[in-house]
């Protein structure tokens, strides 16, 4: 079973799910562009509505163009794991009371549930589990 599981998780998204999620975040990231003049402190909507049309850049294209792109998006999410961290260091509570509160302690499980894989994605290119039936560290 684990290593069908693999199998599957290894071929990546059907073409039916790239395109959905592509399309949904191409619509995002042209939204995103277009409203961020109305607003006070445009320069992060602009970055978001970057980083949602590079995921359908991605979701759109193959080969080596999806395996750069990939990466890139593993780098953002690295750097942004690493930042909210080093600003919740800087002036934030150990622990919130509510989950959805930013604390120190949510920092960590977002680097290690995003900012650890995105790096580690960036740098090798594939994630790090086993699968001994293609060779693969």
């Amino acid at each position: 079973m684990y290593k069908s599981g693999q199998h599957v998780l290894n071929k990546g998204l059907s073409p039916f799910s790239r395109i959905l999620l592509g399309s949904i975040t191409g619509l995002f990231g042209v939204v995103m562009i277009l409203i961020a003049p109305e607003m006070s402190k445009p320069i992060g909507i602009y970055m978001f509505g970057a980083f949602c049309l590079t995921i359908f850049v991605m979701c759109i294209t193959t080969g080596k163009i999806r395996n750069y792109l990939g990466r890139v998006i593993g780098l953002i999410a690295f750097g942004l794991s690493v930042w909210y961290f080093i600003g919740q260091l800087g002036h934030g509570d150990l622990l919130s009371n509510k989950r959805s509160e930013p604390s120190i302690f949510n920092a960590i499980l977002f680097f290690f549930a995003f900012g650890f894989p995105g790096i580690w994605f960036a740098i090798k290119g594939k994630f790090p589990i086993k699968n001994k039936s293609q060779g693969v560290e």
